[in-house]
């Protein structure tokens, strides 16, 4: 039996499974796969406070609706919390700063007070779809200084 692992979501790996599309727009059920799988197969998705309310006001987006390869996510996230080991820290409180989190570059610090935070406390792999941001944080060293584990939608499927 393979181990359980833990998940962080970017909020890009929910729109783009929402949406039924990738990073370029194109149809791609890559991420909507993803979600699923996790869920299926009993891993687990960590979550606080922030990164649920990130979830809430992007997936509301009228741009961000479900298309017809899309599944939509907040049924999915609200049916999953209640099964247990699907989630990990729903009532969690925001994530703390960290040392070294001013090292990221500004274009990925919208992500840096949620989904980066919670990775490094929980030591949860990081899913995202944003390569500036996988790129930023290889860059800022916080990869090997903190066991950060970065991975896109695509590399995350062949972890499970």
């Amino acid at each position: 039996m393979t181990p359980k692992k833990r998940f962080i979501l970017d909020e890009n790996v929910l729109i783009f499974a929402q949406t039924g599309t990738n990073e370029q727009g194109e149809p791609d059920a890559t991420c909507s796969n993803l979600v699923n799988d996790i869920i299926t197969i009993c891993h687990t998705i960590v979550i606080d406070v922030a990164l649920y309310g990130k979830y809430l006001q992007q997936l509301n987006q009228r741009r961000h609706q479900p298309t017809r390869i899309g599944t939509p996510m907040l049924p999915v996230l609200v049916s999953a919390t209640r099964v247990d080991g699907k989630y990990d820290g729903f009532a969690r409180p925001s994530a703390p700063p960290f040392d070294g989190e001013e090292t990221i570059p500004q274009g990925s610090q919208d992500d840096v007070p949620v989904s980066v935070r919670l990775a490094i406390l929980t030591g949860a792999t990081l899913v995202t779809a944003d390569g500036p941001l996988r790129e930023h944080l290889a860059t800022s060293h916080l990869v090997e200084l903190r066991g950060l584990q970065v991975v896109t939608p695509q590399e995350a499927l062949s972890l499970l």
